[in-house]
């Protein structure tokens, strides 16, 4: 069954809906460099994270790449899975997972573009990541994640079969398109943020709870 992440959350609100609607996992952002409207404190998201009820995982987002901030940020939160949003070099990823430990697990984002697909070579960070996330980019407005648009889905799929990891689909994602977006891409997972929201950023439930639903009935074939 696909696994469904709900990301940019911000409230207790937020997390007691993610959670009733069947999300296993949900995204907390902490420590901003690009334009976003999501972010919270390192003691807010601590907060959320011991808000959730067992077996959903929170995960803590950030586009800060400098190691030892990182390593801070994981401290003061203690949630323990990483996804690094900020153009991490293979190097920094190396040098996290090094002092971090097999404790926490690092999810890596990876931009698709237009035709070409996933811009740095997956094989770089493999050693390192435990998982990829595909997301878009929007060069209008620096966004680098929680852009509401939908990425190069047939791209994605053939980015996906260079990486044994775990790859987690994002971009653009909502209850209109997530399952043509799951049978197209093949994805072990999907993330989903900006298209669920209401006006003001809190979660829509209606929203969140169809997401939920329509990608947990999907059901992949093996390839053949």
């Amino acid at each position: 069954m696909i696994r469904v992440k709900i990301c940019g959350l911000k409230t207790e609100k937020d997390v007691e809906i993610a959670a009733s609607c069947g999300a296993d996992a949900v995204g907390f952002l902490v420590g901003q460099q690009h334009p976003s409207p999501d972010f919270i404190l390192p003691c807010t998201a601590e907060r959320l994270a011991a808000h959730l009820p067992v077996f959903v995982t929170p995960v803590l987002v950030t586009h800060y790449t400098d190691v030892d901030s990182i390593l801070e940020l994981l401290d003061l939160t203690g949630i323990t899975v990483l996804q690094l949003h900020g153009g991490s070099t293979p190097e920094e990823v190396c040098r996290l997972k090094e002092f971090a430990g097999d404790d926490v697990k690092i999810v890596v984002a990876a931009h698709v573009h237009q035709g070409s697909g996933v811009k740095d070579p997956l094989a770089c960070y493999e050693p390192y990541a435990d998982a990829f996330l595909f997301d878009s980019f929007d060069p209008r407005t620096g966004k680098v994640g929680g852009t509401g648009l939908v990425n190069d889905w047939k791209a994605a799929g053939r980015n996906i079969l260079e990486t044994k990891k775990k790859v987690i689909l994002a971009g653009g994602l909502c209850p209109d398109n997530v399952e043509d977006a799951i049978l197209k891409v093949r994805p072990y997972g999907v993330d989903a943020n900006s298209r669920l929201k209401n006006p003001d950023g809190s979660l829509n439930e209606y929203l969140a709870r169809e997401f939920v639903r329509k990608a947990k009935s999907v059901i992949l074939s093996p390839e053949s």
